[in-house]
């Protein structure tokens, strides 16, 4: 992304040290990963809500539309 000029918020290696939301981490997330088990080929289904400081920096960022 940062190719193109839109780093990932807080990645401080590929956003030269930007980060205008003071968040700690990369903002990447899965909100649901499936995949199969490797040995029980059992499916799995993993699914996570989106943390709330996302939810904070996304309505941040509406608001600028």
């Amino acid at each position: 992304m940062a190719e193109i000029g839109y780093p990932v918020v807080g990645d401080m290696t590929y956003s030269n040290g930007k980060n205008p939301f003071n968040v700690q981490g990369q903002m990447l997330h899965a909100k649901k990963i499936e995949f199969l088990h490797p040995t029980t080929k059992e499916k799995m289904i993993i699914e996570a809500p989106i943390p709330d400081y996302f939810k904070k920096v996304i309505e941040t960022l509406d608001k600028m539309i």
